[in-house]
């Protein structure tokens, strides 16, 4: 470990030094050098993700904080590691498939409390993620089968909805706005988008809207040329 730290110091020193003599796109190559170097370090020396998320106040009493363990691979997050106070209080086993090492705490429920967010995959589709709601009553974070590894999830924290939006190329897209209600997820309104060219070249939008009013689900369907 204090090998380490020496040299990434020195790295350091040495970026310091060379800045002074380079303009500045060098200056961006070279931050850009140290990080991927930090980075190499890391892995080699073995050692797993750190404590990706500093720590946060889920009560407004606890502080925690989260480590995430992945393999030498860089693409397998197996275990979560939930801290208190230095104390370790919940672990995770997660043995997920990742595509980036980005972690997040996202409040996917509007209850109050933030959520462990692990970005799964990301396409042309849209991104797919790893989801643990936090729950006061058990006092732990619990796995979310309903969202996880959803293609195309997405969120409105204005409106609190959850949105799953799928894409099929230019031809087909469709979006679904769901609300938690006591604890379940409905289904509230969609657009689904139809494209497509006729024979005489016109370009063609059909779009159906559907939204629950009574619990009943009412479709309402438009369609128009583009041009």
């Amino acid at each position: 470990m204090k090998e380490t730290v020496i040299l990434l110091m020195t790295i350091l020193l040495f970026c310091s030094c060379n800045s002074r003599n380079r303009e500045s796109n060098n200056d961006k190559q070279l931050l850009k050098d140290f990080a991927n170097m930090v980075s190499f370090i890391n892995n080699f020396s073995g050692s797993s993700s750190g404590d990706s998320i500093p720590p946060t106040k889920i009560d407004g009493l606890r502080a925690l904080s989260f480590k995430f363990n992945v393999d030498s691979s860089g693409y397998l997050l197996k275990t979560i590691n939930i801290y208190s106070d230095n104390k370790q209080i919940q672990r995770i086993i997660a043995n997920k498939e990742i595509e980036h090492n980005q972690f997040q705490l996202i409040d996917w429920n509007f209850d109050g409390y933030k959520d462990i967010s692990v970005l799964y995959n990301c396409g042309s589709g849209g991104c797919a993620y790893w989801i643990w709601n936090y729950s006061s009553k058990e006092n732990r974070y619990i796995y979310n089968k309903e969202l996880s590894e959803v293609l195309g999830l997405e969120i409105d924290t204005t409106d609190q909805y959850i949105v799953f939006h799928y894409r099929a190329g230019y031809s087909e897209e469709n979006w679904d706005s769901l609300k938690y209600k006591d604890n379940k997820l409905l289904f509230v309104k969609g657009l689904y988008r139809e494209r497509w060219n006729d024979s005489l070249g016109n370009s063609w939008v059909k779009n159906t809207y559907s939204k629950t009013i009574n619990k009943v689900v009412i479709t309402k369907t438009d369609s128009f040329i583009t041009k």
